[in-house]
């Protein structure tokens, strides 16, 4: 009986041993990890993939853009150039791509401003600050003129600071 005590002893000083063990400070996983960031810092490296994914999830949505065909963009750091590029149905307007255009700029700077808080936001009158960085290369074209360049709707460069207006290239009408 005596031994059998022992053992049962033995058995929940174990299990207590165990649980005490359990509930301490644990290296495996630290607090401060992965923890987010609120205040504006300096040299934020921006991650162009995931600009460039928001603005595909937003810009190839047909029930939001119906003239959409597909966008792409990439950004040319020897150049300190952003590239925008926007495949738009035959049936679009000149306006309706200008509108279309203007709205996809905004977007790319805004997408940026959530991954550094110091880039200044898109208004009515501005690009945002993202665009006072980089040079902005914007090319809308229909569909069908992809191998035109000639016939795109904008194939435009604006220098880093200008907020120069978007122009047509070619009119084709309204």
């Amino acid at each position: 009986m005596i031994k059998t005590k022992r053992h049962i002893i033995g058995f929940i000083s174990i299990i207590f041993a165990l649980s005490a063990g359990a509930c301490g400070n644990s290296d495996i996983v630290r607090k401060e990890a992965d923890e987010p960031v609120f205040e504006t810092r300096k040299n934020i490296t921006l991650d162009w993939t995931q600009i460039r994914n928001d603005a595909e999830e937003q810009f190839n949505d047909k029930t939001l853009y119906p003239m959409s065909d597909y966008i792409d963009m990439a950004f040319k750091s020897d150049e300190n150039k952003v590239l925008l590029i926007w495949s738009l149905s035959n049936d679009i307007s000149d306006n309706e791509a200008l509108e279309y255009g203007n709205e996809y700029i905004r977007a790319i700077n805004d997408y940026a401003v959530t991954q550094d808080f110091s880039i200044e936001k898109s208004s009515e009158k501005s690009y945002g600050g993202l665009f006072k960085k980089y040079d902005l290369e914007i090319q809308l074209f229909r569909e069908d003129d992809i191998m035109e360049n000639s016939r795109y709707i904008v194939n435009q460069v604006i220098k880093a600071g200008t907020d120069t207006n978007l122009e047509l290239q070619n009119k084709k009408g309204e």
